[in-house]
């Protein structure tokens, strides 16, 4: 039987926390675009001729320039990943549709189980939520807290001690975190206005296109986040023990989602799937492909959504 007290002794702390997840986010989005924006400058300069000493009015305007292309390369580049991903479940040819053999392409399958399971999750959303202790909420929320600032403060720290030690492999790690958590920023924000979720501390229902614009529950921002930072550094740092931390953490900001009573289970199982995806493309695009014959069938299955789709 649903506890009747619970809405009377969770709903008015819920403003407070929601207020401080979208600072934590925010927060963090703006701190990678600064290390996006820090990388460029840090890139090594162009050969040009030499400034006169009897000219120092050209500095200023070299600078705006020089900040303007950078910011202008931030945004074309944003532009091209969202572009990619928002085409990449669409895309037909090489799917097999050409041949007439569409379920031989395992994109197909990989797209369906998503689908499958977040509605199957759907469905029991509701149960679910219903079954969440009250108790659990403040401790879960720090948890997420805590583990979603941690998974953001390695990859800035892995770009920080890639700029004292002069490693380009770390630089590069950090340029692709902020280049990747923007990506995913950007959809989960746009799929929370479109989609509109309750969440469960508003009703145990949590119906969708309900007027909800301002803090919409699906897909959980916090989880798709940490799963899109995990993702980067863990493909960039492929040793068990980094794979360890970095998916640990991200597994549990999903999980402490549900406790705390911020988000239902499809919402952290979808935006946790799309996280990784997020992160494994901007991880993995710049890289040469490598042969179907060199790798292993287990290690090509997780890039089976996306080994069709290219930049141009």
């Amino acid at each position: 039987m649903e506890n009747p007290s619970f809405a009377l002794t969770v709903r008015p702390e819920m403003p407070r926390v929601k207020a401080a997840g979208k600072l934590l986010q925010v927060s963090m989005i703006a701190v990678l675009l600064v290390t996006v924006v820090a990388a460029q400058q840090h890139a090594p300069p162009q050969t040009s001729t030499a400034q006169l000493p009897d000219a120092p009015s050209a500095t200023p305007p070299s600078q705006r320039k020089s900040f303007g292309q950078t910011m202008g390369t931030i945004v074309k580049t944003i532009g091209e990943d969202e572009w990619t991903m928002m085409k990449a479940p669409f895309e037909t040819q090489g799917l097999g549709f050409d041949t007439g053999t569409p379920f031989r392409n395992k994109t197909l399958y990989w797209n369906a189980a998503v689908l499958t399971g977040t509605g199957v999750l759907i469905a029991n959303d509701e149960s679910v939520a219903a079954q969440v202790n009250p108790a659990w909420h403040q401790t879960s929320t720090n948890i997420a807290n805590a583990c979603t600032y941690a998974t953001a403060a390695t990859a800035g720290g892995i770009y920080l001690t890639g700029l004292f030690t002069h490693d380009e492999h770390a630089q590069r790690t950090g340029v692709l975190s902020a280049e990747a958590a923007i990506d995913s920023f950007l959809f989960y924000g746009g799929m929370k206005l479109i989609f509109n979720r309750e969440r469960p501390y508003q009703s145990y229902d949590g119906k969708f296109f309900y007027g909800n614009f301002s803090s919409g529950s699906f897909p959980s921002g916090h989880s798709t986040l940490a799963w899109t930072l995990a993702s980067v550094v863990a493909h960039e740092y492929p040793k068990w023990p980094v794979q360890l931390a970095m998916y640990g953490m991200a597994t549990a900001v999903s999980t402490t989602r549900v406790t705390g009573g911020q988000h239902f289970p499809s919402d952290v199982f979808f935006g946790s799937t799309l996280g990784y995806l997020v992160g494994r493309y901007v991880a993995n695009k710049d890289k040469p492909s490598q042969s179907s014959h060199a790798s292993s069938r287990v290690k090509r299955v997780p890039d089976a959504i996306l080994t069709h789709v290219t930049i141009q």
